[in-house]
């Protein structure tokens, strides 16, 4: 069996970045906490790609997107795209479950 495949898009390191810095301005620990348990994700997803829920946008060039939640800390959602056969997955967005992803992917359209 192949080792599952993770890609992380360039700009989730920013995603990251500001949902930490944002954390860190009451609890830096937490901060800390909160990217761990988010990365963790990323490793789990690989290794089970269909484990979120598909993600319906309107938009076509979001389909096949799909989301899960962070167990740990449910505010925050990660979206990502299986790669073709289920070998592992594309990370796209990293985010708190209070914006609007639509929104934010027709602003920042990462594939």
């Amino acid at each position: 069996m192949r080792e599952a495949q993770l890609q992380v898009h360039p700009e989730v390191d920013n995603d990251l970045i500001e949902l930490s810095a944002y954390i860190a301005m009451d609890n830096p620990a937490a901060a800390v906490a909160v990217e761990r348990a988010i990365t963790s994700m990323f490793e789990l997803l690989a290794c089970k790609p269909q484990m979120g829920t598909e993600f319906h946008p309107l938009r076509r060039t979001l389909r096949g997107i799909r989301m899960f939640v962070v167990t740990e800390y449910p505010n925050y959602l990660i979206y990502y795209r299986p790669l073709p056969d289920n070998t592992g997955v594309r990370i796209l967005y990293v985010m708190h479950a209070a914006r609007d992803a639509a929104t934010f992917a027709k602003e920042h359209r990462r594939q």
